[in-house]
C-alpha cells in the first residue's frame, strides 16, 4: 500500500491550526499525477505519492497559495482559504500540455481520449479537410487565433460584441456553417479559451465536406469544433 507523503511543519506563532489534504489529477481525465512539486507559501516544497496525494500539517489561518508543476502539465496555481483549525480536503486539477514529454507518450495519451473523438481523429486520417488537433492548438491563444493561420480562411471580429466571423476565401460573399460538439451554430467568442478544445476541422468548399455536416449553407464552407470533456475539472 502506498504511503501518503506528508509534510509536517514547524512550530508556527498562534494556537490551533490546520491541515491540508491535497490530491493532484488530470483535468481532462481524472487520473492522479504523481511526482508533481507542490509549494505552499514560502515553506519546503513536497511532492505527490503515487495516487497524487500530498498533506501539510500546522497551516496558520489566512489565505494560501498552492503552487503545483510537474512536467507534461501547465504549472497550476490555486487560492485556499485555511481555517483556523481542523481538516482541508481539495482536489487540485492540472491541465495537460505534453511539453517536454516523449511523442510516444502524448500519443497514448491521445488513444486514451479517442473514443470520445473517434470520427474527428477517422476525418483527420483521410485529410479531405484542413485539421487543428490539441497538442497543435497549445501554440495558440484561441481559436480565433488558430484559424487565422490556416491557408484559406478570412476573420473578422467586433470588438465590442468580442463576436467573430470566419470567411473562406473561395466563398466571400457568404458564412460558413459552425458546429460545436455535434450541433449547428453560428459563430464563436475570440475568447474561447484554446485548452477547452480538442480539435477544430476546417472545410473550405463543397469538394471537402463530409456528408455528415452537408446541408443548405455548406457550400460556404464548415467549421467543426470539439471541445474537450472535463468532468474532472475543480474550480480552486
Amino acid at each position: 500500500m502506498t504511503a501518503l507523503l506528508a509534510l509536517a511543519l514547524g512550530p508556527r506563532t498562534g494556537a490551533a491550526q490546520a491541515t491540508l489534504r491535497g490530491r493532484v489529477i488530470d483535468s481532462e481525465i481524472g487520473q492522479p499525477i504523481a511526482g508533481a512539486t507542490v509549494r505552499i507559501r514560502r515553506d519546503p516544497p513536497l511532492t505527490t505519492d503515487s495516487l497524487g496525494r500530498f498533506e501539510v500539517r500546522g497551516l496558520p489561518e489566512g489565505d494560501a497559495e498552492i503552487a503545483i508543476q510537474v512536467i507534461g502539465y501547465a504549472r497550476g496555481a490555486f487560492w485556499i482559504r485555511i481555517p483556523p483549525s481542523g481538516e482541508v480536503d481539495r482536489v487540485f486539477a492540472l491541465d495537460f500540455t505534453g511539453a517536454r514529454l516523449p511523442a510516444v507518450v502524448v500519443e497514448a495519451r491521445a488513444e486514451k481520449l479517442e473514443p470520445r473523438y473517434v470520427p474527428f481523429e477517422q476525418r483527420r486520417h483521410r485529410k479531405l479537410g484542413a485539421y487543428l488537433r490539441w497538442d497543435e492548438l497549445a501554440a495558440y491563444g484561441s481559436v480565433g487565433d488558430a484559424l487565422r493561420t490556416v491557408r484559406g480562411v478570412r476573420m473578422t471580429c467586433n470588438q465590442q460584441t468580442y463576436e467573430c466571423f470566419a470567411y473562406m476565401a473561395r466563398t466571400p460573399h457568404c458564412l460558413p456553417t459552425w458546429w460545436v460538439d455535434g450541433q449547428q451554430v453560428h459563430s464563436f467568442h475570440e475568447s474561447t479559451s484554446i485548452r477547452d478544445v480538442y480539435g477544430i476541422e476546417i472545410y473550405r468548399g463543397a469538394g471537402e465536406i463530409p456528408a455528415e455536416f452537408t446541408g443548405s449553407n455548406a457550400g460556404c464552407g464548415v467549421i467543426v469544433v470539439w471541445t474537450k470533456s472535463r468532468p474532472f475539472r475543480v474550480s480552486p
